[in-house]
């Protein structure tokens, strides 16, 4: 819908250009807010850091935000795309640099960011250029130039040389380059000695070299993109210099306290700076419980401030990222300048960015520059909407953080159990207590005389009062003697935390300033569907109440049939985990083993092509760990044992932690009868990954001293804290930021971050990534190991749930229908089976199978459909769009080195896009298959 103008504004509009041409008043449009327009990728517009700032400005009453998207912007014409009165900007991967910069000029909003100057810095060698004509100190440097210099289209050079008085070179000539020596690189008559670092021309490649002098012991540092928790490998040994492209060679700088200062501008007048762990010191990235780098706030001195003005008066960008070295000798060198950035996890930085942006906005809409040749006559005709808007979301999703679950299983033909199950049904939950009093007095009126029974009746006696405790009776086929038997699943544990009650508020907190910015419309037809599970019921109650915002009580609607469990696929799933079995307890070589699928069973580097070998160390270092757990129980009192931890959360106690450790031993070693070998049962790596996990962020004090040797663990107990204490203050919660930023010179910066590892215990962290490499393998082959398989499964256990979304779709794509969003609460199968059928119903995917990791917590598969509406006048009918986005959920690898807070809670991770844009029928007609072919 176009804005609402009328004929005396344009007579007004029409006087004022007759009588100045260029700088004059615009009249307020009554009714109407100015507009903002986000054209840049969706994994950056959509970010948190860009929400928190755009919400501060939406929060002011003066402005609408309108998300151009990535349809829009990859697919549509610009005299397509939405009119705004403001834009912001900027490239990454994949965004068409050059179709922005027409858009400006045919419709001329006010930039936040230069687009031209943007194109320089896309190449490092134009940085340096203009860093050095602006009076920015930047490293020693020479260049090599194998590609006849930065493509630098005219317009670029025209505009820097008007506004800058640049003219830049050409860097057409390649001078000889020779390794004189070991240490020393001659480019044309200029010599450099190592240590020096090797950067790639182009600024998006980070693989970024420091080679090393032979006094220093030689070698080489690659840098690249963060990597879960590396961002640097070392490589020893001699190395040569790269002799294919071009290159950026600098002067190693020895910097202060081996840290770097990340500098965020936001207008000339306003820089943010904060240090963070230099990558070429061990490659490893600090991470906080939000997952993000760990860094401090810093304050920048007086040269450096004027850097900063400098950087962003130079290349035209507001608000601006860039990245200082402060040398061991006290100078301080620029040495990239990023373009668009904006702080993450930080308020005050967005209160202060706002508010900067709102004021230069505001004085743009009281003195607007308008081109002689403005067509007044296109003034009404112009649309503030965008061509593709966001029409329905579908969200499955994951629960949040729980408690360690844990179960038995027993096959019982005592009649007394038997008759706990309704004939008519083939399967009761028994929940309440008194349901599980009377299966206790059913199970321990027969335990003399059935060590099954006596088993269960012992655990259920001291589970019973647990929170999550619930016995599952399931009919059974009559055996060969035509006994009726039932199998008997008791079930502990597996409680929503006070983590995943935090997670869940957040995520739905941030998932309704996202669609409220993207289409408010959105929140007016919204529902939440649940499975019977109390720890999903939980995790959907605390995201529906951040969801909706207090304004109402969310109605949430349990649906069994669809988000529960389905036996139907069980069968299947069994056969996978007994071929698993099969193949990690077979003692040969890989060629040999019967159970080998090569195409779908590929192993990782780290196992060594010996899955029997690799699962017997595993279980021998648990069998010390727990050896050692064993002992120190013994030895240590009370007491002793509440120096350890003394705060317990969720229920738990030092007793409840060993008698979880020991279960988690034995379900997984096991003795066969027969033959007297040790059996191996790697499904059940995910209650021991489970636990070092829950370990890990609630009970990391415990964890790390209770498998420590006997004599050890008191000891050091008290020497540990007092170490960490000295460690983490600095920075703590709860110091003033005044403190922080006048602590003394002399303080070394370097302590403000915690040792490496965090956790000390390297044979519970061996533990750790052994079975989380384990892990990985197994849980996603237990829901089939071959294509065909995980497709047989996905089908059979989520026919409900497929079908419900394909009618929502199908409802979205109606174009009498208004907007509607959609949350699905289940468990992690559901999750895996989903992600199978996206995988195998012939959908284009941007991410590889083998590239889908865990699907922790909160892990949520995220269905997008935009509209495109009619438009009459050009005969163009509704059309329809779906994009799948999907986030692992609040997923870390180096769990044991998160530093984390009080909560005990990470951080969900951001959506990124899992599939590109196709249209919805085509979509709807591929899930249609799939349930076609389960009939």
């Amino acid at each position: 819908m176009a804005p609402a103008h009328n004929s005396g504004f344009l007579s007004e509009l029409g006087d004022k250009l007759s009588t100045s041409p260029h700088f004059i008043e615009l009249p307020q449009v009554e009714g109407r807010k100015a507009v903002i327009g986000i054209c840049a990728m969706d994994s950056k517009a959509r970010s948190q850091a860009m929400a928190a700032v755009l919400n501060g400005l939406v929060a002011t009453g003066r402005y609408t935000v309108v998300f151009f998207g990535e349809k829009t912007i990859l697919d549509e014409a610009i005299e397509q795309w939405p009119t705004c009165d403001f834009l912001i900007s900027f490239f990454s991967a994949g965004f068409p640099l050059e179709k922005a910069l027409q858009y400006t000029r045919l419709r001329k909003p006010f930039s936040v960011n230069s687009l031209v100057r943007q194109f320089l810095l896309l190449d490092r060698r134009l940085v340096l250029e203009t860093l050095r004509h602006a009076g920015v100190p930047t490293p020693n440097h020479l260049v090599v130039s194998r590609d006849g210099g930065p493509n630098v289209p005219a317009t670029v050079r025209r505009v820097v040389e008007q506004r800058l008085g640049l003219s830049l070179g050409l860097f057409d000539h390649e001078p000889p380059v020779q390794l004189i020596d070991q240490d020393t690189l001659q480019i044309g008559d200029v010599i450099m000695r190592k240590p020096f670092v090797e950067k790639p021309c182009n600024a998006e490649d980070h693989n970024i070299y420091i080679y090393y002098a032979s006094w220093q012991g030689g070698g080489v540092r690659r840098l690249f993109r963060k990597v879960g928790n590396k961002s640097s490998e070392f490589h020893p040994g001699p190395s040569s210099i790269r002799t294919e492209g071009s290159y950026v060679y600098e002067e190693f700088i020895d910097v202060q306290n081996a840290v770097d200062v990340k500098v965020y501008t936001v207008g000339g007048d306003y820089a943010h700076a904060e240090t963070r762990r230099s990558p070429v010191v061990d490659g490893h990235v600090r991470r906080n419980s939000d997952g993000k780098e760990m860094r401090f706030v810093t304050q920048l001195s007086h040269a450096e401030r004027e850097y900063a003005k400098k950087v962003s008066s130079a290349f035209g960008q507001r608000v601006c990222g860039f990245d200082i070295l402060r040398a061991s000798e006290g100078d301080s060198l620029v040495m990239d300048v990023n373009g668009w950035s904006f702080v993450k996890g930080n308020e005050q930085y967005a209160v202060d960015a706002a508010r900067i942006l709102d004021a230069r906005f505001q004085e743009a809409l009281r003195h607007r520059w308008v081109a002689r040749f403005v067509d007044a006559d296109a003034v009404g005709r112009l649309t503030y909407e965008n061509t593709w808007a966001l029409k329905g979301v579908l969200s499955v999703c994951r629960h949040a953080d729980r408690t360690p679950k844990q179960k038995i299983k027993q096959l019982v033909s005592a009649p007394a159990v038997v008759n706990l199950l309704d004939p008519a049904l083939s399967e009761v939950i028994l929940r309440t207590r008194t349901d599980l009093d009377r299966a206790l007095e059913a199970l321990q009126s027969v335990s003399r005389h059935d060590a099954a029974c006596a088993q269960l009746a012992d655990v259920l006696a001291r589970k019973i009062d647990q929170l999550g405790t619930k016995m599952q009776v399931r009919s059974q086929p009559v055996s060969a003697d035509k006994q009726t038997c039932v199998q008997v699943v008791l079930k502990w544990g597996g409680e929503c935390t006070h983590a995943g009650a935090v997670q869940s508020q957040d995520l739905g907190e941030r998932m309704r300033k996202d669609l409220t910015l993207l289409n408010a419309a959105l929140l007016d037809d919204v529902a939440f569907f649940s499975s019977t599970e109390r720890r999903v019921q939980s995790t959907v109650a605390a995201y529906a109440g951040a969801f909706v915002g207090g304004q109402s009580k969310p109605q949430i609607t349990v649906r069994a049939d669809m988000l529960d469990d389905s036996s139907a696929a069980k069968p299947m799933m069994d056969k996978a985990k007994e071929q698993l079995c099969g193949f990690f307890n077979f003692d040969g070589p890989l060629s040999e083993n019967p159970y080998y699928n090569a195409e779908c069973m590929a192993l990782p580097a780290d196992m060594d092509e010996n899955p029997y070998g690799f699962v017997r160390d595993m279980c021998e270092l648990m069998c010390r760990l727990i050896d050692r757990m064993e002992a120190n129980f013994a030895s240590l009192t009370p007491e002793g044992l509440a120096k350890l931890q003394s705060d317990w959360c969720c229920g738990e106690t030092a007793e409840l932690f060993r008698e979880r450790w020991k279960k988690i031993l034995a379900d997984f070693r096991s003795v066969d009868k027969k033959t007297g070998c040790v059996v191996y049962e790697p499904a059940k790596v995910g209650e021991l990954y489970d636990s070092l996990k829950y370990d890990a962020l609630h009970n990391r004090r415990f964890l790390e001293q209770i498998f420590k040797q006997t004599d050890e663990s008191s000891q050091s107990a008290k020497e540990d804290e007092e170490e960490r204490v000295e460690q983490r203050s600095i920075g703590e919660e709860g110091m003033e930021k005044e403190e922080f930023l006048e602590m003394k010179s002399d303080k070394d910066n370097s302590s403000m971050y915690p040792p490496d590892p965090l956790f000390a215990q390297k044979e519970v962290r061996q533990l750790y990534y052994k079975a989380k490499l384990l892990f990985d393998y197994v849980t996603r082959r237990e829901f089939g190991i071959t294509p065909a398989e995980r497709k047989a499964i996905g089908v059979q256990a989520s026919v409900p749930l497929l079908r419900q979304l394909i009618a929502d779709l199908r409802e979205i794509g109606d174009a009498s229908k208004g907007p509607q969003t959609r949350f699905y609460f289940t468990k992690e199968s559901h999750i895996y089976t989903l992600l199978n059928l996206v995988f195998l119903c012939g959908m284009s995917t941007m991410v590889p199978y083998e590239q889908v990791g865990e699907l922790d917590y909160l892990t949520h598969i995220i269905f997008e459909v935009y509209e495109r509406k009619a438009d009459v006048d050009a005969n163009i009918d509704s059309e329809y769009s779906l994009r799948i986005g999907f986030s692992p959920g609040a997923s870390c690898f180096h769990v044991l080195d998160v530093d984390v807070d009080s909560n005990h809670a990470l951080k969900v991770l951001p959506r990124r896009n899992f599939t590109h844009h196709m249209s919805l029928p085509k979509a709807i007609g591929k899930l249609q298959m799939l349930l076609d072919e389960s009939q």
